[in-house]
């Protein structure tokens, strides 16, 4: 990372998008209130061999993670089937 500058990345989102509409404090709130984020994105489409435009409102944000369990911080994390998780027991004492 360069001094200074801040990555924000979304998986299939318009940079633009990414650029213009999504700030770091909304990275936080979604972590930390579990709720999803939308965005509404211009896309251009190819149909049948027509092109249209869209309007397309996305999952932007998202704090569901299938492959890895979120420790009761909301900040760490594990993997799916780690050997010290079993889904019953506290993971912050790991």
């Amino acid at each position: 990372m360069k001094k200074g500058r801040k990555i924000k990345k979304c998986k299939g989102i318009v940079k633009a998008v990414i650029k213009n509409a999504i700030s770091h404090e909304d990275y936080k709130k979604c972590l930390f209130s579990k709720e999803k984020h939308y965005r509404l994105m211009s896309v251009i489409r190819s149909r049948k061999h027509e092109l249209f435009t869209e309007e397309v409102n996305k999952v932007a944000l998202s704090a569901d993670d299938d492959k890895r369990h979120v420790l009761q911080d909301g900040i760490h994390t594990v993997p799916h089937g780690h050997c010290r998780y079993n889904g019953r027991y506290n993971l912050h004492t790991l």
